[in-house]
C-alpha cells in the first residue's frame, strides 16, 4: 500500500476554514454533549431528567468551559478517542456527531485547547491539551511540516486522579482571541444556542399557548423531539417562541398552529412540520426595536439541532422574502438526510431531493395563503371606504356638508360598487378555501383576517382640536392632495424650465451678435482691400433669416 502525506494545512482547513461563524464551536461541543448523555440514559448510568450541559463564560479570564455528566472516556480509550481525526467510531444514523473533526474547531479561536474526561468506576481523569498557538505559527511558517508532525508537536497527555462514582467530559477554550469577542459574549451565546440547541420551548408559549400540541403531535409520528438542559453561566436556554411579534404593518399574533407530514412515494415519513398561524400582515422584521423577532423563519432542525439559520429553507420557497412570514420548524425524520460539514444543510443524495419537492409544494400554498389574506384585507378596505367616508363627512360643520352634500353623495354612489366588488372578492377567496384539499388552515386564516378586517375606527371627533378637514371624505381629500402636489410640481417644473430656456436664448443671443458683427466686420475689410466695396456688397446674399453671407462664406452661418 502506498503511503500518503497530509499536509499541516489539511488541520487549518479542519479548524479555521471549516466553520463561517466562530459561534459554531459551541454547536459542534454541544451535539458531542448530547450523544454522550444519550449513551449514559441508555447505559442506565443516569436518568433522562439529570443530563446537564453546563456552560461557563469568563470573559475576564477570557476562558470557556463546556462540560456534560454525560458516559466519559475512560483512561483505557481517550488516547486513541481523542487522536483520532476525522475517524469516528459514532454511528451516522443515530448520533449527532459523527465526523470526528467537530473536536478540532476550538483550535481556531484560543491559545490552548483542553479536553478533560473521566467514566464511571474508572479512577483516573484523562487530559489531552492542544497548543494551538504553536499550531497556527506551524501554518504560516517557511517550513513545510506533515499533518502528523504538526500533531506531535502540539498534543500532550497526563492523567490525574479521579473519583470512581464521577463520568464527564470537559472542554476548556483558554485565552480567546481578542478577534472573538463573539464567544465571551454571554447574551448573544444564550441567543445563538436558544434557536440552534436542542433545548425546550420557553414555558409561556407551552403554557399560555399550545406548544404542549407539537410534542403531542410528534408522538403520534413515533417520533421523539429530544430535548437537553443546557445552561449559560447557570441560567437555562430555552427556544424563545412568543405568540405575539411585530411585522413590516403591525403587531402580529400566533392564534393556532398547524402540522404538516411529508411522505416519500413508498408512504414512509420523511420530515414534518409545524408553523403559527396568523393573518400574516407582512414580513417579520428583526430590528432592535424587536428583539423577539429572532423567532421569524421556518427553521429547519434535524436531531433537534438547527440547520442553518433562518435562510436555510428560502430557496424552496417562491420568492426569497416568503420564509420570514412565518414562524416554524421543519423536522427532519429520514436518516438519510445528512447534514454536510458545515451543518448549513444537507448532503445531496435521492433523500434530499425528494425532501425538497415535498417541501416546495407545500410552500407554494403558503405562497398563496399569504397572499390571499393580504388580498383579503386590501379587498375589506375598499368595502370599509363608504363607511369611511360617511363618517369623516359628518364630523364637517354643517355649512360645508350642505355645500358639498351632492359632490359627497356621487362619491358614496361610486365607493358602493366599488365595495360591492370587492365583497365578491372576499366570499370568491372564501369559497376557493373551501375547495382545497385541507381547507381547515386556509379558512381558519381567511376568516381571522375578515373579522380584524372588520374592525372599523368609530371614534368621535378630538373636539379639543380644531377641525382641519377641508373635502368630502378622508379619500376624496387624498386625491385632491394629490392633484393639488402633481399641479404644483408640473407648474414649478415649467416655471423652471421656462427660466432656463429664457437664459440659454438670451446667451445665445449675445453670442450671435458678438460674433456677427466680428465677422461682418472682418469681411467688409477683406472686400474694401480686395475688390471694392461696392462689387462685393451687390453680390452679397441672404437667407431667411437675413443673416448676411458673401461668396466666400456662403454655407456658413455667423452663429452657433
Amino acid at each position: 500500500m502506498a503511503n500518503y502525506t497530509f499536509g499541516a494545512n489539511l488541520i487549518e482547513n479542519l479548524t479555521t476554514g471549516l466553520y463561517k461563524n466562530a459561534l459554531n464551536t459551541f454547536r459542534e461541543y454541544i451535539q458531542n454533549s448530547c450523544d454522550a448523555i444519550d449513551k449514559a440514559v441508555y447505559a442506565g448510568t443516569m436518568q433522562r431528567d439529570e443530563g446537564r450541559i453546563e456552560i461557563t463564560i469568563e470573559p475576564d479570564k477570557r476562558r470557556i468551559i463546556i462540560e456534560d455528566n454525560g458516559t466519559g472516556i475512560s483512561t483505557k480509550y481517550f488516547r486513541r478517542i481523542m487522536t483520532d481525526i476525522a475517524s469516528s467510531d459514532k454511528n451516522l444514523q443515530t448520533d449527532r456527531g459523527f465526523r470526528g473533526i467537530g473536536r478540532l474547531c476550538g483550535l481556531a479561536y484560543c491559545r490552548e485547547l483542553v479536553f478533560r474526561s473521566t467514566a464511571k468506576g474508572d479512577d483516573k481523569e484523562s487530559m489531552l491539551i492542544f497548543d494551538a498557538e504553536k499550531l497556527r505559527s506551524r501554518f504560516y511558517g517557511e517550513k513545510k511540516y506533515t499533518a502528523a508532525q504538526v500533531l506531535d508537536e502540539i498534543i500532550s497527555f497526563d492523567t490525574i486522579h479521579a473519583d470512581t462514582d464521577e463520568h464527564f467530559f470537559k472542554v476548556e477554550l483558554i485565552d480567546i482571541a481578542e478577534t472573538n469577542k463573539d464567544l465571551l459574549d454571554v447574551e448573544k451565546v444564550r441567543e445563538y444556542l436558544s434557536f440552534v440547541a436542542p433545548v425546550e420551548y420557553i414555558n409561556e408559549f407551552v403554557t399560555l399557548f399550545k406548544g404542549q400540541e407539537i410534542h403531542q403531535h410528534a408522538k403520534e409520528l413515533s417520533f421523539k423531539i429530544d430535548e437537553y438542559r443546557i445552561f449559560v453561566n447557570g441560567e437555562a436556554v430555552v427556544k424563545p417562541y412568543k405568540t405575539n411579534y411585530k411585522t413590516s404593518l403591525g403587531s402580529n399574533e400566533i392564534f393556532d398552529l398547524y402540522f404538516r407530514d411529508f411522505y416519500d412515494a413508498d408512504n414512509n415519513l420523511i420530515a414534518w412540520s409545524w408553523i403559527g398561524l396568523s393573518t400574516f400582515k407582512g414580513v417579520i422584521e428583526q430590528t432592535k426595536e424587536t428583539p423577539n423577532n429572532k423567532m421569524r423563519g421556518i427553521r429547519l432542525r434535524a436531531g433537534n439541532i438547527q440547520i442553518g439559520d433562518e435562510n436555510a429553507l428560502r430557496d424552496l420557497f417562491k420568492e426569497d422574502r416568503g420564509t420570514t412570514y412565518f414562524i416554524g420548524e421543519v423536522y427532519a425524520v429520514d436518516k438519510n438526510l445528512i447534514p454536510n460539514s458545515q451543518r448549513d444543510y444537507f448532503v445531496e443524495n435521492d433523500a434530499r431531493n425528494v425532501f425538497e419537492a415535498k417541501l416546495r409544494e407545500y410552500f407554494e400554498e403558503l405562497h398563496k395563503l399569504y397572499h390571499g389574506a393580504a388580498e383579503i384585507r386590501s379587498a375589506f378596505r375598499d368595502k370599509n371606504k363608504p363607511i369611511i367616508a360617511e363618517q369623516i363627512f359628518s364630523q364637517h360643520p354643517h355649512d360645508y356638508k350642505k355645500k358639498h352634500k351632492a359632490e359627497h353623495d356621487a362619491e358614496i354612489i361610486s365607493l358602493t360598487k366599488k365595495a360591492a366588488n370587492a365583497d365578491k372578492k372576499i366570499n370568491k377567496k372564501v369559497d376557493e378555501a373551501r375547495g382545497k384539499a385541507d381547507s381547515s388552515f386556509w379558512l381558519k386564516v381567511y376568516q381571522r383576517t375578515i373579522d380584524e378586517a372588520k374592525k372599523i375606527p368609530t371614534d368621535p371627533p378630538d373636539e379639543s382640536k380644531p377641525f382641519r378637514g377641508g373635502g368630502v371624505s378622508t379619500i376624496h381629500n387624498r386625491k385632491n392632495s394629490r392633484r393639488r402636489v402633481g399641479r404644483v410640481r408640473k407648474r414649478n417644473f415649467t416655471l423652471q424650465f421656462t427660466k432656463s430656456l429664457l437664459k440659454i436664448l438670451n446667451w445665445r443671443e449675445r453670442l450671435f451678435s458678438i460674433r456677427l458683427k466680428r465677422s461682418l466686420a472682418n469681411e467688409t475689410s477683406r472686400l474694401v482691400n480686395r475688390t471694392g466695396l461696392q462689387k462685393q456688397i451687390s453680390a452679397a446674399k441672404f437667407d431667411e433669416t437675413g443673416y448676411v453671407f458673401s461668396e466666400r462664406v456662403q454655407g456658413r452661418r455667423a452663429i452657433l
